[in-house]
C-alpha cells in the first residue's frame, strides 16, 4: 500500500478556487483502479491534513500523473496554496481495528 500524507494552508483569497478544484479532483482520483480512499483533517491554525491510500505503487503513479491532477497541483504551487508539505511512502506494517 502507499499512503500520500499532504499537509496545507490554502490562501483565504483562493479559498473558492481551491473547493472548486478540490471536488473535480476528488472525481478523478475515485475513479482509478487502486485508489482505497482519502481523509481530510484540520489542524489547529488553519492547516488541513489530507491522507490519501492506494493499493500499490503503479496506481499511486496513475494519479500523480494524470493531466488533471498535474494542472490542479501546479495551480496550487503557484497562488492557492500558503503553504504545503508532501510525503509519500510505502507502507510495511499495518494494523487495524474494525
Amino acid at each position: 500500500m502507499i499512503v500520500g500524507v499532504f499537509k496545507f494552508k490554502v490562501n483565504p483569497s483562493f479559498q473558492e478556487e481551491f473547493e472548486y478544484l478540490y471536488g473535480h479532483a476528488a472525481k478523478y482520483v475515485g475513479q482509478i483502479d487502486g485508489y482505497l480512499g482519502h481523509t481530510v483533517y484540520d489542524g489547529e491554525n488553519g492547516e488541513k491534513v489530507l491522507i490519501v491510500e492506494f493499493r500499490d505503487r503503479n496506481s499511486f503513479e496513475v494519479w500523480d500523473k494524470h493531466p488533471e491532477h498535474k494542472k490542479y497541483k501546479e495551480r496550487g504551487k503557484k497562488e492557492i496554496f500558503e503553504s504545503y508539505d508532501v510525503s509519500v511512502g510505502e507502507v510495511f506494517e499495518k494494523s487495524t481495528k474494525p
